[in-house]
């Protein structure tokens, strides 16, 4: 019996032979020569000051077609989240950010002026770009006004949707979606279309994880990444989590080396216990600051509300009729204005930085109410 991956992958992509880069073919075939004459690389290093001096100078040579040290360790983070233990049909990539996995989603189970991804904004834009770029359309469908699905809309259009993106706790407007809901939808779609969790503020709100029900939705798929709790967003590593039947395909559009090897260790030294350790103690600091800084902007005049957030930053709604995001920039703080969606009209979306930050940010906000 077909999975549903391999019901929607486009004729092309299952045809499609992956590139053999001279880093796999050597691994597939477990070849542990002394003398590496396969890529078209030096031999030794180029002396570029620091950045060719450290302990793990080896940048003449490719790095690892995947990353598997890296999504082994990932994979084992996320088993410790959650308290469970991933069944053997799921896998883990590592990606360059959570936007290639966006990207190669669409890629691979998208036709080009054929199928159609669905999005519920005010969300993430680049479900929607990835997809414009790519010539596939996107179905809308907004949230409701308490930023929930509506899941009766929804379900009208998942014969026609390839991949359902969605973001929880979501961006812009930090709430998490109700748990019953997504699995109210993983039902009605898992013989219509694939559900992608895009989690990348997952470790302000770890409890509300879906990623305990990847085994029973083989079709449910989860996008992570490095760049928010763990504080390195300019090494750009992400995550993809899915079930193998969906993993055969997506892994045929991977860059043949998709993670340099600086990044990797990096990222290897934050999936430590002690880095994890670090992550959790920096990310409960940061959510005392966000939650006194809601508390204190909530009594200014100037401010209608503060949704409730589940992330690292508040989105703000303010009663002024000037832009209070031009006004904030005049004071040299550089906010974001969410994009042209009538439900976040007025609303300025802030991240939490240190407390010294958000009380000059306060301070501004004082100055003008």
């Amino acid at each position: 019996m077909k999975s549903l991956a391999e019901k929607l992958v486009p004729p092309a992509v299952e045809k499609l032979i992956p590139y053999q880069s001279a880093r796999r073919i050597a691994r597939q075939t477990g070849n542990t020569g002394h003398l590496w004459l396969n890529a078209n690389e030096l031999e030794s290093c180029c002396q570029y000051g620091d950045v060719s001096e450290g302990k793990n100078a080896h940048y003449n040579r490719y790095p690892d077609f995947l990353p598997h040290d890296i999504a082994a360790d990932y994979q084992a983070y996320c088993e410790y989240q959650s308290n469970i233990v991933f069944s053997s049909n799921l896998e883990t990539i590592a990606v360059r950010g959570a936007d290639e996995a966006i990207d190669l989603l669409v890629r691979t189970f998208c036709q080009p002026g054929n199928d159609q991804i669905l999005v519920c904004p005010p969300t993430y834009g680049m479900y929607e770009f990835c997809a414009d770029a790519f010539s596939v359309n996107t179905a809308v469908v907004p949230l409701l006004d308490n930023f929930q699905l509506d899941l009766a809309a929804i379900e009208t259009k998942l014969d026609k949707t390839s991949l359902v993106f969605l973001c929880s706790p979501n961006n812009p407007t930090g709430n998490v979606l109700h748990q019953q809901d997504l699995l109210t939808l993983l039902e009605a779609s898992k013989d219509k279309s694939l559900v992608v969790v895009d989690e990348a503020y997952i470790e302000f709100a770890p409890h509300t994880s879906v990623v305990g029900l990847m085994a029973e939705y083989p079709h449910l798929i989860v996008i992570r990444t490095l760049s928010k709790a763990f504080g390195l967003a300019a090494i750009r590593v992400g995550f993809m989590l899915a079930d193998s039947s969906v993993m055969t395909y997506v892994s045929r559009l991977i860059a043949p080396y998709p993670i340099a090897d600086p990044s990797a260790e990096i990222a290897q030294k934050a999936l430590s216990p002690a880095g994890i350790q670090q992550m959790e103690q920096q990310t409960k600091s940061l959510i005392e600051v966000r939650d006194w800084f809601s508390a204190e902007i909530s009594e200014l005049a100037i401010v209608e509300k503060v949704y409730a957030s589940s992330t690292n930053f508040v989105l703000v709604r303010f009663n002024t009729q000037s832009s209070m995001y031009d006004y904030l920039i005049s004071q040299g703080i550089v906010a974001r204005s969410p994009a042209n969606e009538s439900s976040v009209k007025g609303c300025v979306r802030i991240t939490i930085g240190s407390k010294a930050s958000m009380v000059e940010t306060l301070n501004a906000l004082k100055k003008c109410a």
